[in-house]
């Protein structure tokens, strides 16, 4: 990658970089984009999508109930500053 290129990246990172760290991160980051340019060329046709390759796909989350809330109206009665069932807070 070219030291130009590098001070784009930066640049639109919001990175301040020196020039010793423009030398030294182009050929990183050209390390970088030539992995990428394998990995496009790898054959995944028939290979099921899976979030990693070691581990089977299931999912951890419960199904949605409904519930009538427990408490709340306690919470807000101890609230300093209040309008009716709600809680006022400061403007940001």
């Amino acid at each position: 990658v070219a030291p130009p290129d590098v001070r784009e990246l930066a640049r639109m990172a919001h990175i301040s970089v020196t020039d010793e760290e423009v030398a030294d991160w182009g050929p990183k980051l050209e390390s970088i984009v030539e992995w990428f340019g394998q990995l496009q060329g790898v054959d995944v046709e028939g290979v099921p999508p899976a979030l990693r390759a070691d581990v089977e796909a299931q999912s951890t989350l419960r199904a949605d109930q409904v519930r009538q809330p427990q408490g709340g109206t306690d919470l807000v009665q101890q609230a300093p500053d209040r309008e009716g069932p709600f809680v006022r807070v400061p403007k940001i």
